[in-house]
């Protein structure tokens, strides 16, 4: 089972998404895919990024977030995801909080980060997978 992480999320919005992705999407049961609210709270922060430029594509973006939302399990960050969440912080003081939160959630549901970028998740001790390379 795996959890993706938010380059890949947004690698799928993408007109043309990479070959080896899809590929690999398809290779999948969809009851094996799972998000991490992380990775939602970072699209809608994008969202509203661009929502103070253009506020059509930023409406255009959502809604393909509340499909994506409604698309996928979204995994509960639980006390124990924070527990190891907080743990991974400490051990890692110069990591990105949101990896953290993705690591921890991983470990927590015991599941396999879908990420691009590995080497931000291999410090933590998750299993990882890059799609790119299927």
């Amino acid at each position: 089972m795996y959890l993706i992480d938010t380059n890949i999320v947004s690698e799928l919005r993408k007109i043309k998404p990479h070959d080896a992705v899809l590929a690999w999407l398809q290779s999948v049961d969809d009851r094996d895919l799972h998000l991490c609210p992380v990775t939602i709270g970072e699209i809608q922060a994008g969202i509203e990024i661009t929502r103070e430029q253009d506020v059509d594509k930023a409406s255009e973006i959502e809604a393909w977030l509340n499909q994506v939302a409604n698309s996928y399990s979204v995994l509960p960050m639980t006390a124990d995801a924070f527990r190891i969440w907080a743990r991974l912080m400490h051990e890692q003081s110069n990591t990105v909080i949101e990896d953290a939160m993705i690591a921890a959630c991983a470990i927590t549901h015991q599941l396999t980060v879908v990420t691009r970028n590995v080497r931000d998740f291999e410090r933590f001790s998750v299993k990882v997978l890059n799609p790119f390379e299927f």
